[in-house]
């Protein structure tokens, strides 16, 4: 937040400027810091950044977390200081929102909070996770090795969405260029071609005369349709923020073929890293269990957590609770059972992580080995259909002349 004040020295007489701070005391401790007597202050009022008003487009993506955790660890771990730690993360940030937000936290530590307790006032920069693991670092005194883990979670996190992104992206994209290339030759070249043919008194294929007539109307109304997108697209938004809609919606997506199983594969994995994480940092099963909980996505999912956790606390253990839930695989309830009974939950956590890491990646790759050659005959049916509705239209106007 910015704040505009007026100040004055014996010397320099009424100063006016402005700053960003994070709260009113703390905007009066900056003034006078500089040296200055205050005489006013208040809240710059200012039209909302591009940033604030398109939050999910300037996020802090999750490569740039893991990198922020990774640097810094790297310079703690060589024995550099905090704030100039912070100080180069910011002048390295290329987000604007990270830059901002570093800026902030290094506020935070020259008026003696901890590092914990800068992150804790950005939310929506750092979740849960990683201000849990932050605090424990410092409890432990082992800040640098906690934001390595830190850092190796989120890098993790970040690859498994890059691989997933490269794998839908190439046949996507050769879709999209197919109906693209359709679309400039039904409304440029076709319309012409077939007025030459009426005037001779060849009348198109019906096929042909169909295919152009919907990118006609697809034209004619691209703006209606544009809109009536748009309008889906809120509506389906606007419902997923209701607890009831969204879980029957998760619901429905671990039951599609493909996508429920890279989804199931994928929460196991992000739970189990987590909770593993926390316990080998000495954070009790409970808090570990809460904090792991809060980074799953998936309400099903959620639920599923939700009353093993709650068994746990009831003295029964994770096991009876989390076998009453089918949408969870037996290996990883048979897990937890074995860590359970071995008093060796980290380990077997761990091994969850990995397991299910490994299985999300071969998911993802024979996606990818499904969606090549179905992007390959649909690419040839687009080509297919461009010849029938170019080359027919050309045989009957042939056939006229005979």
């Amino acid at each position: 937040m910015f704040y505009r004040y007026t100040a004055y020295k014996l010397d320099e007489g009424i100063h006016k400027g402005k700053l960003e701070a994070n709260s009113l005391v703390d905007a009066r401790d900056q003034v006078f810091r500089l040296g200055y007597k205050l005489i006013d202050i208040d809240v710059l009022r200012q039209l909302p950044s591009k940033e604030d008003i398109f939050p999910t487009f300037f996020r802090v993506k999750t490569g740039d977390l893991a990198q922020f955790a990774r640097h810094l660890a790297a310079v703690l771990a060589s024995g550099g200081n905090l704030v100039r730690a912070l100080e180069m993360l910011h002048q390295e940030a290329r987000n604007p929102i990270l830059k901002r937000t570093v800026a902030a936290i290094r506020r935070t530590l020259d008026q003696g909070g901890s590092l914990s307790d800068g992150l804790k006032e950005h939310p929506l920069v750092f979740n849960q996770l990683f201000v849990s693991v932050v605090e424990v670092g410092e409890f432990t005194g082992g800040l640098a090795p906690a934001l390595d883990q830190m850092a190796e979670i989120l890098e993790k996190e970040a690859e498994a969405r890059r691989k997933a992104i490269k794998t839908l992206l190439y046949p996507v994209a050769i879709i999209m260029l197919s109906l693209i290339t359709m679309a400039i030759l039904m409304l440029v070249a076709m319309p012409p071609l077939l007025a030459v043919f009426e005037r001779m008194g060849a009348k198109a294929p019906l096929m042909t005369r169909m295919i152009v007539g919907v990118f006609t109307q697809i034209q004619d109304k691209g703006l209606f349709i544009a809109t009536g997108g748009v309008a889906f697209f809120i509506t389906v938004s606007l419902l997923r923020k209701n607890l009831k809609v969204k879980f029957w919606m998760d619901a429905r997506q671990l039951k599609m073929p493909i996508v429920g199983g890279l989804t199931v594969a994928g929460e196991l994995a992000a739970f189990s890293r987590s909770v593993a994480m926390l316990l080998e940092a000495g954070v009790s099963i409970s808090n570990a269990l809460k904090l792991g909980i809060s980074g799953t996505k998936n309400l099903v999912m959620k639920k599923a957590f939700l009353d093993a956790e709650e068994s746990m606390l009831t003295g029964h253990g994770l096991t009876p609770a989390l076998k009453l839930h089918p949408v969870l695989p037996t290996l990883f309830v048979e897990l937890v059972m074995i860590g359970e009974e071995s008093n060796s939950l980290p380990r077997t956590m761990r091994d969850a992580a990995k397991t299910y890491s490994q299985i999300q990646e071969q998911r993802l790759d024979n996606l990818l080995a499904m969606l090549e050659p179905i992007s390959t005959l649909i690419v040839g049916g687009v080509v297919g259909l461009i010849a029938f509705s170019m080359f027919m239209p050309i045989y009957s106007g042939l056939q006229s002349f005979e």
